[in-house]
């Protein structure tokens, strides 16, 4: 399995590498989809800041549609999954892929670093075998909020209640850092690996 990791921000994305090694998959990072030669999936990882990482993807446009077109699976983590959604409060048009906007949470604490419980609200593929209500890491201080399409998978709540898992295939995301997350985090990355196997 080939599975490819943008880098596209400031930041250590070699987390999300050694959580997919340590599942046994091969992981290259690149700062280009131009160079990535033919791969099962794509990872965008949960670094930078929303304006940047729009201005950078917006040059991986069209081989991201490509990707797209042919059903490769996309991951987005945190930040990688704010991008799928048109635009954000933190400034910045995102990738359009899914409707909706990302807004600062509510919140008395931010960012919102930590261990918070996760609650399934329909069945997912990402956190199949993981308990419901399970703790996962978090860092951010904008999310998703509205939790009524049925490709919210999971929320969470810092203030307010946000999306915490989206799946509509081919996009994935999870607002928290599966890589981070230790046991249960490793199975959120695994279930992405079946996913990409199917």
């Amino acid at each position: 399995m080939r599975i490819l990791v943008l880098k596209y921000g400031v930041g250590n994305i070699y987390s999300v590498k050694a959580g997919f090694e340590r599942l046994g998959v091969s992981v290259k990072v690149s700062e280009t989809l131009r160079d990535a030669g033919e791969i099962d999936a794509l990872i965008l990882p949960g670094v930078g800041a929303y304006p940047a990482a729009t201005r950078r993807l917006r040059e991986e446009r069209s081989l991201l549609n490509k990707l797209l077109e042919n059903n490769i699976p996309v991951l987005g983590i945190c930040l990688g999954m704010q991008l799928f959604f048109e635009e954000s409060e933190e400034g910045g048009r995102g990738l359009g892929l899914l409707p909706g906007r990302v807004t600062r949470l509510r919140a008395p604490k931010l960012p919102h670093i930590g261990w918070t419980r996760t609650f399934m609200l329909r069945d997912s593929e990402l956190l199949r075998g993981v308990e419901n209500g399970s703790y996962m890491y978090y860092v951010h201080s904008y999310a998703y909020t509205n939790t009524a399409p049925g490709w919210v998978k999971a929320y969470s709540a810092h203030g307010e209640s946000f999306a915490a898992v989206i799946e509509k295939h081919p996009l994935y995301g999870t607002q928290f850092h599966p890589e981070r997350s230790g046991r249960k985090g490793s199975l959120v990355l695994r279930n992405f690996v079946e996913a990409v196997k199917r």
